[in-house]
């Protein structure tokens, strides 16, 4: 088995005997872990998570409530499943995950099917999931993991792996909308997981987990990407093998450059101002294992598998001590 491959866990109960289009917020409920501390901020998730803002203040998650499905959370509205990835093939009776999540400029979102390999959209007039891709030049994607939207609404997704060939194998992509088909931007990369664009849409920085790094690539309009920087957690963390940190999640970037690391087997994340290059704190996530992140209001969220959950760091603090 690949080793990215997710581990599947059973839904959470509903709590409180709330029903499907409820959400448990739980403002007084905290991790152990240094201060502030993480307050459980929702639950109901159906294992390891990926999440996305809409800008309105609602947060998108994969896999609430089953597997398959995306579900959209608001702290005044509660929350709901918007919809479940069509099944890959009439046969199919076993849930499978989703494991990235973007939004494009018309709501539309975007999410990926690991185990089919295939990138996903669905439309909110319509209420259509369309495949955007699965496969590039003839061969299906053997794996995908994050995706993000740039520029023009073009689309980025990483494939950690390939089941033939060894050794650094993996690839990244950019669907283009103009042509309607992905180009292949950059190969040999090291298990590249998570990803994000910078703000300016001008580089992707990319996790590599095999190497545990960070590698910065300058995107180029008909061009392969070209890599113009790296981000060594070994050498953040001293450590001397990139075993020792083990895979790297999903990661983040806020307005001042800081990039937000999820080490997905050590359950902390890393906060490295990309302007410096150093490592400014690890976020202890009081479990062993943390996936998802993203960006909301003056906090951090979290997925927590084997909590089933998310929950919300205060990162005022943490601006506090490292900010100009």
């Amino acid at each position: 088995m690949s080793v990215f491959r997710l581990v599947r866990f059973p839904a959470l109960a509903i709590l409180l005997g709330c029903c499907l289009a409820s959400v448990a917020f739980a403002a007084d409920e905290a991790v152990e872990t240094s201060q502030p501390p993480l307050q459980l901020f929702a639950t109901g998730l159906a294992g390891h998570s990926a999440m996305c803002c809409d800008g309105n203040g609602n947060v998108l998650v994969t896999n609430y409530r089953h597997l398959g499905s995306v579900g959209k959370i608001s702290t005044e509205l509660g929350a709901l499943v918007l919809w479940d990835a069509p099944k890959a093939n009439a046969d199919q009776e076993e849930p499978f995950p989703l494991v990235g999540l973007a939004i494009d400029d018309d709501q539309r979102v975007l999410t990926l099917d690991a185990e089919h390999g295939r990138l996903l959209r669905w439309n909110p007039e319509t209420k259509m999931v369309g495949i955007l891709a699965d496969r590039y030049q003839g061969r299906r994607f053997d794996s995908l993991f994050a995706v993000d939207v740039g520029p023009g609404g073009n689309i980025y997704f990483t494939e950690p792996e390939r089941s033939s060939g060894d050794g650094a194998n993996g690839a990244l992509y950019r669907f283009d909308v103009a042509t309607n088909r992905p180009q292949l931007l950059a190969d040999s990369l090291h298990l590249p997981t998570g990803m994000v664009l910078s703000s300016d849409g001008k580089s992707l920085l990319v996790a590599e987990s095999a190497q545990a790094r960070i590698a910065v690539f300058q995107l180029k309009d008909d061009a392969p990407a070209e890599k113009v920087a790296t981000y060594f957690l070994t050498v953040m963390l001293d450590v001397d093998n990139a075993k020792e940190i083990g895979r790297l999640g999903h990661v983040t970037l806020d307005r001042r450059g800081w990039l937000y690391v999820a080490l997905w087997d050590r359950g902390e994340i890393a906060v490295i101002d990309t302007t410096s290059g150093k490592l400014l704190e690890l976020i202890p996530c009081g479990s062993d294992r943390v996936f998802g992140l993203t960006l909301w209001q003056d906090a951090l969220l979290m997925s927590i598998p084997s909590k089933e959950a998310i929950y919300r760091y205060d990162l005022r603090p943490l601006i506090g001590r490292h900010a100009p």
